[in-house]
């Protein structure tokens, strides 16, 4: 098979400029894909220019649907993986990208005719290319450096995290650049504003292509050869050395009788299938069992090899060269996965999660403009928020690696859902400094989605399959943005900020509530 040039290059590299060339390349593509956050800030502009010159019963709720349509990516993402097995990383990515860019493009043209043309190209077609694109980059990393997934993984989402700071001032500036204040209702009535309105897509997608052109360049796998020689143990998520991590963390907090052999011998029912009926057999208890090279082999009703986990020694080494991997069947397929409990758990959790942070994403500038008369500090508001959001994503992956998921997304959730319950106290007082304050927070307590998801469902289920993986976990995300965007068209107008603010609350303490409920991944070890 012939080898990537770019990847065989990247080889002959020291491990951290490898690292770094391959994160920038990731980065610049994240950066383009995440102006998928500035909707918020163009909804304005757009429902006041389709108001005024494509269809007068356009109204600002109405084009809450068009994030829906690009969150269409999680299905885009199972295409993804497709397309990665099939044309490898760079054409995949670069099928994703283009889509995306053409469909900015066009979008200059389609907002001038009509609400279907313009969310078919602005929505859909940005929304397949994003989700094409989005976890391919993310997956590079992780292959190249399987043995900082959190970090990695972090700082990939904080380039989609930051892209919203750089480009949505840009925007408020080509679009608006005498700073008009909008009517009480959000919208825009200046024309010279208006007039404004399709260029930006135009422009923004000619930036897009060269940024994505530049990053596809070391969008490529490691070669065969150079993963197995390197990166073959660690690629295994080192889920022994992470299980006695966290171990030791425990320990350091008073909790040590929460140690890893206490849970070594207890799955999930997710079972190598050998089976004749099609039924799961339980797994069976750890006395039947004979250990092996650190590792323990039971068997099923049948006498059919089932799982193997690794027994923990609690007063283990940190040290990799010390774990023995074996053949611990770390990667699940999706079908597989489908069969765990714990899938669901994060399924579930990331409905809720993706529910508040696209409600808050979407709306902020609408709900900010009813008492702050200044669109520029609302676009810097959001830049500085942006910001915040990616050196929390960072942030949320190192914690993680050094707690837990469950540990980390809690503290996230949970500050979430005190913002949102008090975030109608920014109208009452009326003070934009306040409502800066705490959209900042809400900016960081949304960056653990992204960063944090991802990791869970490479150290739940494996790196093998983890690009059609994290799509049907994300699918989720897909669900979500439907039922927003069904409340906020049928119900935002009877309720109004003030309740919707509190009725979101309710996911992300559902979210909280859910993520403690997860004990322990389909591999047998506790969530980590």
């Amino acid at each position: 098979m012939r080898v990537d040039p770019v990847a065989e290059f990247l080889t002959r590299l020291p491990q951290n400029t490898r690292i770094c060339i391959v994160i920038t390349g990731a980065v610049l593509i994240h950066l383009s894909l995440g102006t998928y956050h500035t909707f918020g800030n163009m909804l304005p502009y757009m429902a006041s220019y389709m108001q005024n010159y494509t269809d007068s019963s356009i109204r600002l709720e109405h084009l809450i649907w068009i994030p829906t349509f690009q969150g269409c990516f999680p299905f885009a993402m199972i295409i993804g993986g497709y397309l990665t097995s099939r044309l490898g990383p760079r054409l995949a990515a670069a099928v994703g990208c283009g889509t995306m860019v053409s469909g900015v493009c066009l979008s200059y043209w389609t907002i001038q005719q009509g609400f279907w043309p313009f969310l078919f190209t602005y929505g859909f077609m940005f929304g397949l290319g994003q989700g094409i694109a989005y976890v391919i980059a993310v997956s590079v990393v992780i292959n190249w450096a399987p043995h900082m997934v959190g970090f990695g993984s972090g700082i990939v989402a904080a380039g989609f995290g930051i892209s919203s700071s750089i480009f949505a001032p840009i925007q408020t500036h080509l679009v608006n650049p005498k700073n008009y204040a909008p009517s009480k209702e959000g919208y825009f009535p200046q024309g010279d504003l208006l007039e404004k309105v399709p260029g930006i897509f135009f422009s923004l997608s000619i930036i897009y292509a060269i940024m994505q052109a530049i990053g596809l360049i070391v969008i490529c796998d490691p070669p065969p050869q150079f993963a197995r020689k390197n990166l073959s143990a660690s690629a295994l998520i080192d889920m022994a050395w992470l299980s006695r991590r966290r171990t030791s963390w425990l320990k350091g907090i008073g909790t040590a009788s929460l140690s890893f052999s206490k849970y070594g011998y207890v799955r999930l029912p997710v079972i190598r299938e050998n089976e004749n009926d099609g039924h799961d057999s339980p797994p069976p208890k750890p006395k039947n069992g004979t250990k092996k090279n650190g590792l323990l082999s039971h068997k099923d009703m049948n006498g059919t090899c089932s799982i193997e986990t690794h027994h923990e020694v609690e007063n283990g080494s940190d040290s990799d060269s010390e774990i023995d991997f074996g053949s611990e069947p770390v990667s699940l397929t999706p079908r597989e996965m489908l069969k765990s409990s714990t899938f669901y758990w994060l399924f579930a959790a990331l409905f809720c999660c993706s529910f508040y942070g696209n409600l808050f994403y979407n709306l902020y500038k609408t709900f900010g403009e009813t008492f702050i008369q200044d669109d520029m500090f609302l676009a810097v508001a959001f830049s500085i928020g942006s910001i915040a959001n990616a050196i929390a994503r960072i942030g949320w992956g190192i914690l993680t690696d050094r707690t837990s998921f469950q540990f980390t997304l809690s503290i996230a959730t949970c500050m979430a859902t005190v913002l949102l319950l008090t975030m109608p106290l920014t109208a009452a007082i009326g003070s934009k400094w306040l409502f800066l304050f705490w959209l900042i927070g809400m900016f960081i307590c949304m960056a653990a989605t992204h960063a944090l998801f991802i990791t869970a469902a490479v150290r739940c289920f494996g790196t093998e399959h983890k690009t059609i993986n994290y799509g049907c976990l994300i699918l989720s995300t897909t669900f979500s943005g439907v039922l927003l965007a069904l409340g906020t068209q049928y119900f935002f107008l009877y309720i109004g900020y003030f309740w919707m603010f509190i009725g979101a609350a309710i996911f992300p303490f559902a979210a909280f509530l859910l993520i403690s409920s997860i004990k322990l991944t389909p591999q047998g070890h506790l969530v980590i």
